[in-house]
């Protein structure tokens, strides 16, 4: 069977030409427009290797990796270098390219993550970051303000809170559980909706080990 690559791209020639690439290459291809649908496809039809652009209309399509069911194969692309996306975006594990793409770099840089891909599967049946949802919204403070726990994972958790209209959401905090364990995060996403932000984030290496139990006991 080919292997299944989904294309989430809002440029319309550029979401065309990567599908049409792909398919010549022998690979099996589904494409979106918006983030909404990158996530509906990446649920329904579990695909091999996700291509993303990070600007989606107003969405950050890094938040189509980090917030997936499980670890996937990504190659995050932009027409813009930005140093601290692409830090976040290799933090996941994704590849992080410049347009416009070279057609045999994509290739070859596609081949190399399914090989890996394969043989991470072949040798260990577990994921390293399996994500969680929460069986309820858990209160949490972030530094020192009310926060709310969606879903959580082995390497982050999506998160809901309040902040002021002029205040801005810091790219790194503090949060601290009812049971006050307190771990250090990196934001990698965020997305305001009136007062309330809601962002994705990743936990620091030093607090893995806590971090684990924090997970197994909330899931």
């Amino acid at each position: 069977m080919p292997r299944t690559i989904l294309v989430v791209e809002d440029d319309a020639a550029a979401r065309v030409g990567l599908l049409v690439l792909l398919a010549n290459a022998g690979y099996r291809t589904i494409g979106a427009t918006t983030l909404k649908e990158g996530r509906e496809l990446l649920a329904e039809h579990n695909p091999d290797l996700v291509i993303v652009d990070v600007r989606l209309g107003g969405d950050n399509g890094l938040q189509l990796v980090a917030m997936a069911p499980h670890p996937i194969p990504a190659i995050v692309t932009t027409g813009f270098p930005d140093a601290s996306l692409e830090a976040d975006a290799r933090q996941f594990g994704a590849d992080f390219l410049l347009k416009p793409l070279s057609p045999p770099g994509l290739l070859d840089l596609i081949e190399r993550k399914l090989s890996l891909a394969s043989q991470q599967s072949a040798s260990s049946s577990s994921r390293r970051w399996p994500r969680k949802n929460v069986r309820r919204g858990v209160d949490a403070r972030v530094n020192d303000s009310p926060a709310r726990i969606i879903d959580i994972g082995y390497g982050g958790v999506r998160l809901e809170l309040e902040a002021p209209k002029e205040a801005a959401l810091p790219t790194s905090f503090r949060l601290t559980l009812p049971d006050n364990v307190s771990v250090g995060l990196n934001v990698v996403w965020n997305r305001r909706n009136g007062d309330t932000w809601q962002c994705g984030a990743a936990v620091n290496d030093e607090y893995q080990p806590a971090w684990r139990e924090v997970v197994d006991t909330l899931s």
